[in-house]
């Protein structure tokens, strides 16, 4: 008998078949799931007696994330749309499906992923003998590299060395695995045609990984903040990828460009604004001095925050804008 799925499974399913819709709306153009289906399914398409048009909305299912779709229908949307398996049966999902033995299936997954992804994670053969490739595990080198791919599958490869670090209680390399790839969720949240989808593949990814990760008594949680209004502030400073940024120079260069904004290379205010959603653990709140301290960097994010969102940063400079009663806007709850 077939094992019912678990609730983060069905969860896991819904976002990948959700991504999987939205690749074929965005690659074929149609408007809606009704001009989808009729190009993907027209023989679903029959004329009841009084000559009206029926079909059994199929799509519109696939859209909502509400049913797995068969490998026959995968594959004849391959043919027209390529590129939409890749994401349904992306090795990302299965990073973060707990039940899969992560140390069993790394290399494997990695191996599914991007060549410009495997040259940053495995160390190249020093000889003709050696018949894999390397690597070396719990260590942040390959992070940088990896976020200024800005692709899903660096985020993929980000996923699958957070677990691996919170398997072996490493949670100084967790948590910079957790700030890596939180830069990445803000990068790839503009990219075409997912920007509709990033606040649950965010509130996923912290349900089913980032949640655990917790350092210095912080714990990250990025399912508890509005993300979108992140990218509308990096959108101030730096224009959202658009269709015609399609070459791979340019978009490294936007890339980059987005990727000196969240890191704050530029700004105080930016590095405050886009710091990694954290919130006190019971251990942290228990710490009268580390809490307080913990509470006031939390209010500087928030001020940053609502400065960045705001017109203020082209007539006022975030020093004396610090001086004000700024309401903050950013829970941290």
């Amino acid at each position: 008998m077939k094992q019912p799925r678990s609730p983060l499974k069905q969860t896991i399913d819904e976002q990948r078949v959700r991504m999987w819709y939205s690749w074929l709306r965005w690659c074929s153009g149609e408007p809606t799931a009704y001009a989808l289906e009729r190009r993907l399914l027209p023989e679903g398409f029959a004329h009841t007696v009084d000559g009206a048009l029926s079909h059994r909305n199929r799509m519109l299912h696939y859209r909502d994330g509400k049913h797995v779709p068969r490998p026959n229908l995968v594959e004849r949307a391959e043919i027209l749309y390529p590129g939409g398996r890749a994401l349904l049966e992306h090795p990302y999902w299965e990073i973060l499906d707990p039940n899969q033995d992560v140390s069993a299936c790394a290399d494997a997954w990695l191996m599914r992923l991007a060549p410009d992804v495997q040259r940053i994670i495995f160390r190249p053969r020093r000889s003709a003998i050696e018949v894999r490739a390397r690597r070396n595990t719990l260590t942040t080198a390959p992070l940088q590299p990896l976020e200024k791919l800005g692709t899903f599958d660096a985020l993929a490869a980000t996923a699958l060395l957070m677990r691996e670090a919170l398997r072996a209680d490493d949670a100084r390399n967790a948590r910079y695995c957790a700030m890596s790839f939180w830069r990445l969720l803000l990068v790839i949240s503009s990219l075409h045609p997912f920007c509709n989808l990033l606040p649950a593949i965010a509130e996923l990814a912290d349900k089913a990984l980032l949640h655990q990760v917790v350092y210095r008594d912080e714990q990250v949680s990025i399912g508890s903040i509005a993300i979108l209004n992140y990218e509308a502030i990096l959108n101030r400073y730096c224009p959202s990828e658009s269709e015609d940024s399609a070459s791979k120079l340019k978009f490294a260069s936007w890339v980059n460009a987005r990727l000196s904004l969240i890191r704050g290379e530029k700004h105080i205010d930016l590095l405050l604004a886009f710091h990694l959603p954290v919130v006190a653990t019971p251990a942290l709140q228990a710490n009268p001095q580390r809490h307080a301290h913990f509470l006031h960097m939390q209010r500087a994010r928030e001020t940053a925050f609502n400065y960045c969102s705001s017109g203020l940063w082209q007539h006022q400079s975030f020093k004396d804008y610090k001086s004000g009663d700024a309401p903050p806007i950013l829970s941290s709850t």
